[in-house]
């Protein structure tokens, strides 16, 4: 009975952890962008040092009820000698600590429909990190605020660290590296990085961005990768780029077809006659 009732509690708190929705997941939009201001590092091994990523863009996941930072500029080495690097531990989608087992280590790539028929893309999925992480929208983190208790308290979270408006920031979306075969679509383009390794995501009070990512279905099973940064485009030298992040994608291996199944069968059965027939001679 105790056993019975541990379970229970544990999969109530399962469940709980797991059930905050998105502020704008209806849209789509999963991920906020916006300038840290916290000018030292808060806690830490570095707390009181000038906070590296002060002043810089800043790609924020929606968690909830707050943000987590991804691929922020943050240090390394010690405290006597630190090395500012461009880019945290957490820089990742899905995010490290997501991935508790094989099925959740990338975001899965499904077949597409319409102008993506043929390929396999990103889209969101009804459980685990195709969920959570799957809206991969994002927004300016100004189009938060008034938009109702939940996104009034996401945008003031963290003391409000993100959420102080700049003029003169156009917001670039900059293509590090890709893996081969990857591709990502987004306003009407199919391919958004075929001319240029920086797509305009527009401005940083208002911008909104809704991609798509695909493989060709012929795609080989495996992992599929994109690296990104935030570049300032805009005249407010002030804003400074920021650090760079990874998004990870998986395709499966391919499931035989039912003939296919069928022949492997037929094939496994003459062999086991051939081979009764060689020890009955």
């Amino acid at each position: 009975m105790k056993r019975t009732v541990a379970l229970a509690a544990l999969a109530a708190l399962t469940v709980q952890a797991h059930a905050a929705e998105g502020a704008r997941w209806g849209e789509g939009i999963g991920f906020y962008i916006g300038v840290d201001s916290l000018p030292t590092v808060a806690s830490g091994t570095f707390a009181g040092l000038a906070n590296p990523n002060a002043g810089r863009l800043t790609l924020l996941f929606d968690h909830g009820d707050h943000f987590h930072g991804i691929g922020a500029y943050s240090y390394s080495g010690s405290v006597s000698a630190p090395v500012i690097d461009p880019t945290n531990t957490n820089n990742r989608i899905p995010e490290t600590y997501a991935r508790t087992d094989a099925d959740n280590q990338a975001l899965a790539l499904t077949a597409g429909t319409g102008a993506f028929a043929g390929k396999l893309v990103s889209a969101v999925q009804a459980a685990g990190v195709n969920h959570e992480y799957g809206h991969l929208g994002a927004a300016s983190i100004q189009s938060l605020a008034g938009l109702g208790e939940q996104a009034d308290a996401l945008y003031g979270s963290s003391g409000a660290r993100w959420s102080q408006a700049y003029d003169g920031v156009l917001v670039g979306l900059k293509l590090e590296s890709i893996s081969a075969g990857l591709k990502v679509a987004a306003q009407g383009d199919l391919d958004l990085f075929d001319t240029s390794n920086v797509a305009v995501l527009g401005d940083g009070h208002s911008l909104s961005f809704l991609p798509t990512f695909y493989v060709d279905s012929t795609a080989a099973a495996g992992t599929y990768t994109a690296q990104f940064s935030l570049v300032n485009l805009g005249s407010n030298q002030a804003v400074l780029d920021g650090g760079t992040f990874y998004i990870d994608f998986a395709v499966a291996p391919a499931v035989p077809e039912p003939g296919t199944w069928a022949m492997m069968a037929a094939g496994l059965a003459t062999l086991g006659v051939v081979a009764r027939r060689r020890k009955a001679g």
